[in-house]
């Protein structure tokens, strides 16, 4: 089972995801917060337990602890965690540079824009998820 976590201050983003892994029936262990520093105090105290941490992290950029102070303390935290998490950026952002940035870290597996498409989905989904494939 792939374990994700998708990071948005915005909860019409959340339903958006969840209803598309729903429909797919894919992703099924995905939590979900707002908080975008919460899971940096989460991923410190809980960085032994493999249970606990995640596979895959769907990331924003555009929040108030932004998802680039995100990506700098989860680069920080990366040798100490016992299961390293792909993160893939979902953001609203079209511009060259946050893309170009994204690839300054290790961790960031892709950057998409926001909705996710289901192209997209299905190229992730086979990655970690290898005998899923999308129904139509």
């Amino acid at each position: 089972m792939c374990k994700t976590l998708m990071i948005d201050d915005n909860p019409i983003e959340h339903l958006i995801m969840q209803k598309m892994f729903d429909k797919y029936e894919v992703f099924e262990d995905t939590a979900h917060t707002l908080d975008a520093a919460s899971i940096i105090n989460f991923l410190e105290e809980n960085h032994c337990d493999l249970s606990l941490l995640p596979d895959v992290i769907f990331l924003d950029l555009n929040m108030p602890y932004s998802g680039w102070q995100f990506l700098t303390d989860l680069e920080s935290l990366m040798p100490a965690l016992h299961k390293q998490p792909d993160v893939f950026i979902v953001s609203s952002s079209i511009d060259c540079r946050d893309k170009l940035r994204a690839t300054e870290f290790a961790s960031v597996k892709g950057f998409i824009s926001k909705p996710l498409p289901k192209q997209m989905l299905a190229e992730i989904v086979e990655r970690y998820l290898p005998s899923k494939h999308l129904a139509n």
